[in-house]
């Protein structure tokens, strides 16, 4: 399932100078999620047994993580065949149903609960404790990587260069009785989702857009329809950046499209821009991230939604690596990986969404009117996309685990290291050799 809201990819960042940031303020008082527990790993020059126990142990920390984020995603996903079909098939002449709004917080409180309680040796892994953490003033933080850095006492600075912006088409004309009793149809289509909307004679110039709005919800169009000061009419897309277009026209008049009957593209919308801590950055529509190979910030999503940086002021983000790094080779001079797994409470997930209801999160989710029903699915999908994605990604993780550790126990210790295996040793190692082998067949993946 591929989302129409896709998540931020990583590339390189081209090489360019920026100046050091100035030093900022006191951390906020909120509390980041810091480690907890007794979970250990062995490091140095590691017989084969050692190395394979590390490996072992990081496998089965993956299962934990995984299974607890399968349970999730099966919450999500019931949840939007539930919100789906409420959309689909509800009563729009009447509120939706209480019955549906309360079964939808019972799920995200389970979904609260589980990324609560799931822990491995007494860490937390899926509540902020075993990833990248953070807080932000005038940015709210999203996400990092395994490569972001612990922020210093007064965080990373957010500096905003260019604010994001809307697709959008502009009519030509100012909007009056007159057009709009001379038009007979406007069209607008985004993706495979369009609608033919006819004016109404004597309709006034409020009603008319009120009902063309009420079109767009019923026909699951992401657009809102406004007057520009200039009182020309506008249709822009609720999402910012430049990943997102539509189409539209107006038939007999230039209400919508500067030559009547002809649609045309919007307008494309511009993606944030600025730096983080002074490294380059790409924006994602509202979404600021570091590049991958940033010194400090590589991987780290902030989003901006205005406010402190307009007036002159700086943004800054609180950043907690909390990552789970081991050595998986036998090698001490290898370089340690690090795992770093998402924080899934509620109020985490979906965050970097624009929804016309407010919400800014799946925490805020309510089915109290039907644009928060049509907002809820929205989010729900995009947040099951997210979680198919870190499913995955623990799915490959284990897998790769799996046969380094068979391939560490065929090699056995090299001639130039320490004292070769005892025979308890040896056998012992085939045992783990063949419990892994059957670990692996039974997984995803195959042994190569």
């Amino acid at each position: 399932m591929s989302s129409p809201y896709p998540l931020p990819t990583f590339p390189r960042s081209p090489r360019q100078d920026w100046h050091k940031p100035l030093a900022g303020s006191e951390p906020p008082p909120e509390r980041i999620p810091r480690p907890g527990g007794w979970l250990r790993f062995d490091a140095g020059w590691l017989a084969p047994t050692q190395a394979v126990k590390n490996l072992e142990t990081a496998v089965s920390l993956l299962q934990t993580a995984g299974a607890a984020v399968e349970d999730i995603d099966a919450l999500i996903s019931e949840s939007l065949l539930e919100v789906n079909s409420l959309w689909a098939n509800g009563d729009r002449t009447r509120p939706p149903p209480a019955a549906a709004g309360h079964l939808l917080r019972e799920r995200l409180r389970q979904v609260d609960e589980l990324a609560r309680q799931c822990r491995f040796h007494g860490r937390g892994l899926l509540d902020g404790q075993s990833g990248v953490a953070g807080l932000g003033r005038g940015a709210e933080f999203i996400r990092g990587g395994p490569n972001t850095a612990a922020a210093p006492p007064e965080g990373f600075e957010v500096r905003i260069q260019a604010q994001p912006t809307r697709a959008a088409i502009v009519g030509g004309v100012m909007v009056h009785e007159d057009w709009l009793a001379a038009e007979t149809e406007i069209f607008l289509a985004e993706g495979e989702n369009h609608i033919r909307y006819r004016p109404q004679p004597g309709n006034a110039v409020p009603e008319t857009l009120a009902r063309l709005q009420e079109h767009l919800h019923l026909a699951g169009l992401d657009l809102e329809v406004g007057l520009t000061r200039q009182k020309r009419l506008i249709v822009r897309h609720n999402q910012y950046g430049s990943q997102f277009k539509f189409k539209g026209s107006s038939q007999k008049t230039p209400l919508l499209s500067k030559r009547p009957g002809k649609p045309e593209w919007s307008r494309r919308g511009r993606d944030v821009q600025g730096t983080l801590d002074g490294e380059s950055a790409f924006g994602i529509g509202r979404m600021l991230v570091g590049y991958l190979d940033n010194t400090r910030t590589s991987e780290l999503a902030v989003l901006w939604r205005g406010g402190a940086s307009e007036d002159g002021r700086t943004a800054w983000v609180h950043v907690a690596q909390n990552g789970i790094a081991f050595q998986e080779g036998q090698e001490s001079g290898r370089p340690p990986v690090r795992l770093t797994l998402p924080a899934l409470q509620t109020r985490n997930l979906g965050r970097w969404l624009e929804c016309r209801s407010g919400f800014r999160s799946l925490a805020d989710l309510r089915l109290e009117a039907w644009p928060q029903v049509q907002d809820a699915l929205n989010m729900l999908f995009a947040v099951s996309c997210e979680l198919d994605d870190w499913r995955d990604r623990i799915r490959e993780w284990i897998v790769r685990f799996q046969n380094q550790a068979l391939t560490c126990l065929r090699r056995g210790i090299s001639a130039d290291g320490p004292p070769r295996m005892s025979n308890g040793q040896a056998r012992q190692a085939e045992e783990m050799a063949r419990t892994l082998r059957d670990l692996i067949r039974s997984g995803p993946g195959a042994v190569g």
